[in-house]
């Protein structure tokens, strides 16, 4: 059975894709080490403004993380087509990620996780005012879930297992992981520009 091709590319890029540089970060918003490095990924996407530097974080689902789905869809509805509000939205998961960590939500309902996401993102944008969100993430044949599912699917086609996983150029970076610091990536990014 094919997949189907997606309407656009996977994940929500900063910067140009025109870059010589390109960072593709695969993310788990439930996993810790995703947590652990999301302060340091961001660190990167602030000291390579501009036009050198493209790098795009694709929220993916590993198969232990059963909040994540629901939070990846989250992500894609309230981040539409604004790549920065995607980024800020994940970076607010990340701040509340002990409220839906396996661990705290371990006896609750997936109905629970949804009113949590709906609570977030409230604190998130107040004015948020999309009374379909709870549809959106419950619905999973619309084009919430389909931009999703090519995120995992992307994940998937090339191979990645584990988050977070970084590839630079469409190779992978097995030196830089969750405890990476900022020198470590400029360390590997610096000399390709």
């Amino acid at each position: 059975m094919s997949m189907p091709i997606p309407s656009r590319p996977s994940g929500f890029r900063l910067g140009s894709g025109d870059a010589p540089v390109q960072v593709e970060v695969f993310v788990d918003l439930e996993c810790p080490f995703s947590k652990k490095a999301w302060p340091t990924v961001l660190a990167v996407a602030n000291h390579y403004k501009g036009d050198c530097v493209g790098i795009t974080a694709h929220p993916i689902v590993l198969c232990d993380h059963r909040q994540s789905w629901d939070l990846t869809k989250a992500t894609v509805a309230i981040a539409a087509d604004d790549p920065l509000r995607a980024w800020q939205f994940i970076s607010h998961l990340y701040q509340h990620h002990a409220d839906y960590a396996l661990d705290a939500f371990d006896h609750q309902t997936r109905q629970d996780l949804r009113q949590l996401i709906e609570d977030l993102t409230t604190k998130f944008d107040p004015d948020w005012e999309n009374s379909d969100l709870a549809e959106q993430i419950s619905d999973e044949k619309g084009s919430v879930a389909s931009r999703a599912k090519a995120s995992v699917r992307y994940a998937i086609s090339r191979g990645v297992w584990s988050t977070p996983t970084i590839f630079i150029n469409g190779s992978p970076v097995l030196e830089l992981e969750s405890s990476s610091t900022l020198s470590d990536w400029q360390a590997v990014i610096n000399p390709m520009l």
